[in-house]
This record gives C-alpha cells, sequence and structure tokens, in this order.
C-alpha cells in the first residue's frame, strides 16, 4: 500500500484523482488528513516500513504502470531542459497522446510533474546544503532563476530563502520541543 498526499483541498480535485487511479485499477482509501492510500488490484505493494527495511527509496511518482516509463524519463531527466516532445519521444507516444494519457490519468500535465519534481530536489537542497538559491535552481534544471523563484513561489507561497529559512527555524524548534 502506497500513500498520495493530495494538497488541493478540493472536492472536485479529490474525486477526479481517485476516478483516474480507479480506472486505472487502484484500490484507493482515504484516509483523511490529505492522505489517501493506494493499492494495485491484486497485487500488494510494499509498504513504506518495507521501503524502509530495505532501504528502498519512495518514488515521488504515483505508481501507474502506465506512465511508469513516463516517470522514470523524469526522474532521470528532470535537472536538465527537459520537454514534452522529448518525454513523448522517449516513450514512443506522441505529444498530443501523451498529454491526454497523464492527464487523464493524474489529473496533471507533463510539464507539472516535470515542474513538481524539480520543486522537491530544489525543497530537499535548500535544506540539506547551503548552496546559493540560484546554484541549486541551476541544479535542479532552470536556466532562468526569475522563472525559478516564480514557480516556487506558486508551490510554497514564499520565496525559496523564506523558506529555508522558516524550514530550518522550525526544524530547530522541533528539536527543542522534544
Amino acid at each position: 500500500m502506497k500513500k498520495i498526499l493530495v494538497i488541493d483541498d478540493k472536492p472536485e480535485s479529490k474525486k477526479h484523482l481517485i476516478k483516474c487511479l480507479e480506472a486505472a485499477g487502484f484500490e484507493v482509501i482515504c484516509t483523511g488528513n490529505h492522505f489517501f492510500n493506494v493499492q494495485l488490484g491484486q497485487e500488494k505493494l510494499s509498504t513504506d516500513e518495507e521501503c524502509e527495511k530495505s532501504n528502498t527509496p519512495q518514488s515521488r511518482f504515483p505508481s501507474i504502470p502506465q506512465l511508469h516509463e513516463v516517470f522514470e524519463f523524469i526522474e532521470l531527466n528532470y535537472h536538465q531542459s527537459i520537454s514534452l516532445k522529448q518525454v513523448a519521444q522517449a516513450v514512443g507516444y506522441s505529444s498530443a497522446y501523451l498529454t491526454n494519457l497523464v492527464r487523464n490519468l493524474t489529473g496533471k500535465t507533463v510539464n507539472d510533474w516535470i515542474i513538481e519534481r524539480r520543486i522537491a530536489e530544489a525543497c530537499t537542497l535548500l535544506l540539506s546544503t547551503n548552496d546559493s538559491v540560484n546554484q541549486i535552481a541551476l541544479q535542479v534544471g532552470y536556466k532562468n532563476i526569475n522563472h525559478f523563484y516564480s514557480q516556487f513561489r506558486k508551490y510554497h507561497k514564499n520565496t525559496p530563502h523564506a523558506w529555508r529559512k522558516a524550514q530550518r527555524c522550525q526544524v530547530s524548534q522541533n528539536k527543542i520541543y522534544k
């Protein structure tokens, strides 16, 4: 069983996600607190505990078999300048077909997934390194720093500098109160 975090609070978005996952053959269990437990049909997926024991990293992408190659390509190339056309060519689909397939199964575009992956890695680097925001933007595939700031702000409602400071402050406060 895998957990999926749903950030969008709109009920229609959650219903659409559940509908898409079920259409792709997944069993979906709502657990509250913005999480869904997802399991592929009759097959049993490894649990979080099994992944931790085997040191297998949790995927940042949903486990949708039809999109495995798409997400694998994004994972291997997000730090470079990649486009929908390149992803489609890599997996042997037309851009239009891939756009519809990904949107129907996930409710997001290929570009949304690329951006989310880049922003997730940027957050990891902001917390785990002292690299400048400009260096991090370049490391995660942005050539235009202003574009990185804009997309980061869209996801986190804050600048990368302010987000880093707030997160580090929160971590140190949590350590003090434990």
